[in-house]
């Protein structure tokens, strides 16, 4: 048999000898356990990529389900000071934009809380009642219910770390008292005076993370506008978007309704620092296991190198039909990408099969935390970059390897060289 020029620029010859030498079940000695040995260990690493981003997935998507339950998808303050005038706004145009599920004026400022006899420094926070129903506050109330006023009663949602703080029995009997500075008023010439105080029933105790639980207070805008002294007079603007809406082209539009006297941001500009960590925290994982991955593609440095030393009698058996030294690289850079490539496929499979059983089973549990269990989270794009990760790391382990051990085992290959072993 002979090789034509044109059958060696055909790939489909040096992929099926690759193949073979891994998955013939003839021969099976030391060369092919070390094959399995370095596909298990990229498996391996592979799994723990995808389990470790997950994982960090798991917890993004966690703060994210928490801030999304309290806090808006648009945020629109003023450029000076803390006062946005009910006047100064087309609260109109800004719903009618695409994407706008609902807005509501808000006022946000610090109170003194006091319960019986123990008081405790919190923050108001009040929007419109209805705004509330576009939140996901609900799936965070453990006693009571959303509801801020019940017929022509104003009810209060309070942290339930202040619910603890203020030692407010499981039924609350008594309302809060809310004592706020009167603008305008010093402390040292009115003293006591100088504080607004309003009463207002418990409706509900939410618990969504101890930052929000330990600090505040939901009302509705019209106690606040009373207890302030802020009539038609707001702190911020919060805007409930369509999950799938573009947040940030959004907001370009809210600020092109509401001019430059405002800034409009995004919820994750808001909280800028804490996703901008859960970022660095995921890909600073992903280098460390990549890193792992480097030292793992050396297992297939010796594999190749053994299988060249073992099938030095088929390379010049090869040659001697004609196949050049081109071909005989293809062979063995196909079994090492054949190798990686099976590695990857396996510890991703498994990968995600560890994943979803985490996510609908629940194995690893979480004790005294705001969730049952770990949370994990899949996404596609992940994939893709670990396995084109594994696949960009095994070519270049396994070329540069071929191209030296191809020239100095292949080139000076002669029938005498056979006869020795």
């Amino acid at each position: 048999m002979y090789f034509s020029a044109n059958k060696q620029k055909n790939l489909k010859l040096p992929f099926f000898i690759a193949r073979r030498y891994i998955f013939s079940k003839k021969n099976r000695n030391v060369v092919n356990l070390i094959s399995g040995i370095s596909a298990f260990v990229i498996g391996l690493v592979t799994l723990s990529m995808v389990v470790v981003l997950s994982a960090i997935n798991g917890i993004e998507s966690l703060i994210d389900s928490l801030y999304t339950s309290f806090e808006s998808e648009i945020y629109i303050y003023p450029k000076e000071g803390r006062s946005i005038l009910s006047d100064s706004v087309d609260f109109v145009s800004i719903a009618e934009l695409e994407g706008v599920l609902a807005l509501s004026p808000v006022i946000e400022d610090a109170v003194l809380v006091e319960y019986s006899d123990q008081r405790q420094v919190a923050k108001v926070k009040a929007y419109n009642p209805e705004f509330i129903q576009y939140t996901g506050i609900d799936s965070m109330i453990v006693w009571g219910d959303k509801k801020l006023i019940d017929g022509n009663l104003y009810k209060a949602l309070i942290g339930y770390g202040l619910k603890y703080y203020l030692g407010i029995p499981g039924d609350p009997i008594y309302p809060l008292k809310l004592y706020a500075p009167t603008r305008g008023r010093s402390i040292k010439k009115y003293k006591e005076k100088a504080f607004e105080k309003r009463a207002i029933d418990i409706q509900g105790v939410f618990s969504i993370s101890v930052e929000f639980d330990m600090q505040y207070i939901l009302t509705p805008l019209e106690f606040a506008e009373d207890l302030f002294g802020r009539k038609g007079d707001y702190t911020q603007i919060e805007i409930r978007a369509d999950p799938e809406v573009d947040r940030m082209l959004l907001a370009q539009q809210v600020m092109k309704v509401v001019g430059p006297e405002y800034r409009v941001i995004t919820r994750e500009q808001k909280n800028e620092l804490i996703f901008q960590t859960t970022q660095s925290e995921k890909w600073a994982s992903f280098a460390i296991i990549t890193f792992v991955m480097i030292i793992a593609v050396f297992n297939v440095i010796a594999s190749l190198t053994m299988l060249i030393l073992e099938k030095r009698k088929d390379i010049f058996s090869l040659q001697a039909m004609g196949a050049d030294s081109s071909l005989i690289r293809q062979i063995f850079f196909f079994e090492g990408i054949l190798i990686n490539v099976i590695g990857a496929i396996g510890g991703m499979l498994l990968g995600i099969l560890l994943v979803l059983l985490q996510e609908n089973f629940h194995f690893i549990p979480l004790e005294g935390s705001i969730v049952d269990y770990y949370p994990v989270a899949l996404k596609m794009s992940d994939l893709g970059v670990i396995f084109l990760t594994v696949l960009i790391m095994g070519s270049i382990s396994t070329y540069f390897p071929v191209m030296f051990l191809s020239k100095k085992y292949l080139s000076n290959n002669s029938p005498e060289d056979f006869k020795k072993d």
